[in-house]
């Protein structure tokens, strides 16, 4: 039932994290730079993106998925803390 419940909330996350970062001009640039998208060329390959819509759905795809590891792990380390928090709460009672 926890991975279930982490699951659902790293979904949640998602899409607030994915508009954080997207807000860092920066990250922003690197994203839309040449080095980028020659580095995701063979995925352009492998799903057979055609055209610029093609490339930016993959883009996307990626995106979303790193994104959402960001937010698994974020739910992951904050389930860690507030599981030992309540451990040395009730350790200290």
């Amino acid at each position: 039932m926890k991975l279930i419940l982490r699951f659902v909330i790293a979904l949640v996350l998602t899409g607030p994290v994915f508009f954080g970062l997207s807000r860092i001009d920066p990250l922003a640039r690197w994203v839309g730079s040449e080095a980028v998208w020659s580095a995701l060329a063979p995925l352009f390959r492998l799903f057979g993106a055609v055209g610029i819509e093609g490339e930016e759905t993959v883009l996307l795809g990626v995106l979303l998925a790193l994104i959402f590891i960001i937010a698994a792990l974020i739910v992951w380390g904050a389930g860690t803390i507030l599981t030992r928090a309540r451990a040395h709460r009730a350790a200290a009672h």
